[in-house]
């Protein structure tokens, strides 16, 4: 055991240099010691977050853990998956030493899979990021990299002959209450299976709903989190008048605070994911039976529930719902998904032209009126 100074305060204290000075203290020389081995362990784990000899894989953690508080469990399970399975070509070398070309060999070994190439190169590149931050390098390797392209699907919403199905099939109540609340209220899944009683507000000719919590799927569980996906999807919807007699009649007929809970033993919890995948099928498949029974198509292809959240989209559009109140509807963080269902509308909307082709029309009669009126006064 080393002697060390004693302080004023009683207790000892020194110093020690590694990437730079720290100060230990302790109550006794016997904790100075044991807070001086434990520091260099960390040191030379990358834990103090200053160390050049930090390897990835320890240093990556300590990324992880920083990230955790501010994200929700579905997106910890995402990362958590990335940090673990796509990373062994450099885990074990110092953060220091990975260039561009290891950054490269790493996306490249997933060149087939592009979604989870573009994931694990968003990863790769907050946790480059963080240590140029943190001084442990100077510059962030992981610029210009070559990426496999995504193909990104076309968002599909319902035709009008499906729009018409989806207010003819003969759901159960249960069923009917989520397709209004995702269709009316353009509400994300996670976002509707959240719901309870206490989230709506209710008068004799009007009403909203308040969307503040979610209800995420990892490994089968559900999870519920007192938060939405951003800051910006807490909100309060309207209630169509339309659909405000079944919400009513739907809220006073439950037994349950809960919206949407299990029909198993388990009646007072969220929809486990198996329920949830239940539910969505029954719609699919009585939206199916209605467009057979009425000779409609439907097209099953990229249906999902997000369809009748993006059909929403629109419907805000056609209302004449200003870019930055749809924006809110549709608690999105930005502008720029609901920017490009716009701006695919307004071409669509100038493609067919209809209200330059009506005032061609009126003004042609107009003017055919007029010119009739002076032919006449002139005879």
């Amino acid at each position: 055991m080393a002697k060390y100074k004693k302080r004023k305060d009683g207790r000892y204290c020194t110093s020690i240099t590694l990437d730079k000075k720290y100060f230990v203290y302790g109550k006794t020389c016997k904790e100075v010691d044991k807070k001086i081995i434990e520091l260099k362990v960390r040191y030379e784990k990358g834990l103090t977050l200053k160390s050049s000899n930090v390897l990835f894989k320890n240093y990556k953690y300590v990324w992880f853990d920083n990230k955790k508080p501010s994200i929700s469990a579905k997106s910890i399970a995402s990362y958590d998956s990335i940090l673990k399975n796509h990373f062994e070509l450099i885990d074990y070398m110092k953060v220091t030493d990975i260039k561009k070309s290891h950054i490269q060999k790493v996306i490249n070994k997933l060149i087939d899979k592009p979604n989870t190439a573009n994931k694990t190169y968003m990863t790769l590149n907050q946790i480059m990021e963080n240590a140029v931050d943190d001084e442990i390098i100077n510059r962030n390797p992981c610029r210009r990299i070559i990426l496999p392209k995504v193909e990104k699907k076309e968002k599909r919403i319902l035709s009008d002959e499906e729009f018409y199905l989806t207010e003819v099939a003969e759901f159960n109540d249960r069923e009917k209450m989520f397709v209004i609340m995702s269709k009316y209220c353009g509400l994300r899944p996670e976002e509707t299976r959240a719901l309870t009683k206490d989230d709506f507000f209710l008068t004799q000719t009007s009403g909203y709903v308040r969307i503040n919590k979610t209800v995420v799927y990892v490994s089968n569980q559900a999870i519920f989190q007192k938060f939405t996906k951003n800051n910006t999807s807490v909100r309060d919807i309207p209630l169509f008048a339309n659909i405000l007699p079944f919400v009513r009649y739907y809220l006073s007929s439950i037994q349950t605070n809960k919206l949407f809970t299990n029909l198993s033993s388990k009646k007072d919890e969220y929809l486990s994911c198996q329920s949830y995948k239940w539910l969505i099928k029954k719609i699919k498949d009585k939206i199916r039976m209605k467009a057979w029974e009425l000779n409609i198509e439907f097209k099953e292809d990229g249906f999902t529930p997000y369809t009748f959240r993006h059909t929403y989209a629109t419907l805000l559009y056609y209302s004449g719902v200003r870019l930055k109140e749809a924006e809110y509807y549709m608690g999105h963080a930005d502008s720029k998904m609901l920017t490009q269902v716009y701006i695919h509308l307004d071409k669509t909307s100038l493609r067919e032209n209809n209200p330059l082709e009506d005032f061609i029309k009126n003004k042609l009669e107009l003017n055919r009126k007029n010119i009739n009126e002076k032919l006449l006064s002139n005879e």
